[in-house]
């Protein structure tokens, strides 16, 4: 199958960030397209872009968030790229690096120090995760694209699926279970100490989503402290909303996650977060609530310069406040600040 894509291909390679409000976007010139950097405070961009080339001149700057993390002693950091296909078949890209120079708005939530015991089912699940990560991870991103088995293996392929594999990992995939699995998948998040096992729980709640707990563990779930149970995660959400399998929830009982990740926790989850709320209804007092506690990251996304990365801060802010300042982030700040006196 021929899959032209021209929207964004997303690669987070290391996450969170708490970001201050006086920051703005800051571009320069890559070695392959522009390099927006969100959310800077002390930093200039083009200093902090000298600093990563100096430390890994190699390194793709879509790849640079470790650098970031690990050698610039940033708290965390994530980086997205985003490729778009051109008439004579080049392509062009625009990364987009988000920056913590602040981590105190940081908070993963700690794992369990359990050993759960696990169904059959679920043993042949997490060795698949064990021993062949990307063709359970493409398998779960295609099961909520295509029905047919087949188209679905054709785009797992494209994606690094083992073809040979892939009818057995789809058949565990899309296997059948019962409520007791759908209880025991959220005890196995908050407890247990497997990053596998926490893997096949994401992946087992993907088959409850007409269940609000479903939605409340799996939010949970993206500020793990293993990004691979926080992709998990998000690739079960997303595909509940591109199934068209949303539906309305009282996220009160997951504010304090919510919180987490407004206050920078996990950033490359942060625009999907802000989608979900959208995409479920959440209330408007609620949603209100927590943007004034947390409103840093939020507004430094909606300020972005590349239209796709700020489109889901945009649309969320306009969706709980009836205005629309566009990127003028000093207009919505003063909006958060508004109903803050008005509370």
């Amino acid at each position: 199958m021929a899959m032209v894509r021209k929207h964004l291909l997303s690669v987070a390679i290391s996450l969170c960030l708490a970001i201050g409000l006086k920051c703005s976007a800051q571009v320069v010139d890559g070695p392959q397209g522009p390099v927006e950097f969100v959310g800077l405070k002390q930093w200039k961009a083009s200093e902090l872009f000298e600093a990563i080339q100096e430390q890994e001149p190699g390194r793709p700057f879509h790849a640079c968030a470790a650098v970031l993390k690990s050698n610039l002693e940033f708290p965390d950091a994530a980086a997205f790229i985003y490729m778009d296909s051109q008439p004579d078949g080049t392509w062009d890209f625009y990364t987009v690096v988000v920056g913590v120079e602040d981590g105190s708005g940081v908070r993963y939530r700690t794992p369990g120090n359990e050993s759960l015991s696990l169904p059959e089912a679920w043993l042949n699940l997490q060795n698949i995760a064990e021993e062949d990560f990307n063709t359970l991870g493409a398998t779960v991103h295609t099961r909520y694209s295509f029905s047919d088995s087949n188209a679905a293996k054709e785009l797992a392929t494209e994606m690094g699926a083992d073809v040979e594999k892939f009818d057995e990992v789809w058949k565990l995939v899309d296997g059948k279970f019962e409520e007791k699995d759908h209880q025991l998948a959220i005890e196995v998040l908050e407890r247990d100490t497997s990053w596998s096992a926490r893997v096949v729980a994401t992946i087992i709640l993907g088959h409850f989503p007409e269940n609000a707990a479903t939605w409340h563990s799996l939010v949970s779930a993206r500020i793990d402290p293993d990004i691979r149970v926080s992709d998990f995660a998000g690739k079960v959400l997303n595909g509940f909303m591109g199934s068209e399998k949303t539906i309305p929830i009282d996220w009160s009982k997951s504010r304090e996650a919510l919180l987490a990740l407004f206050g920078g926790t996990n950033p490359f989850a942060f625009n999907d977060t802000l989608e979900l709320l959208v995409a479920t209804d959440v209330a408007t007092d609620f949603a209100q609530d927590l943007s004034r506690e947390a409103p840093q990251l939020l507004l430094a996304y909606a300020g972005a310069e590349h239209g796709d990365f700020r489109k889901a801060a945009h649309s969320f802010l306009k969706a709980i406040s009836a205005e629309d300042f566009g990127t003028d982030v000093e207009s919505w700040e003063a909006w958060l600040k508004r109903q803050d006196s008005d509370s």
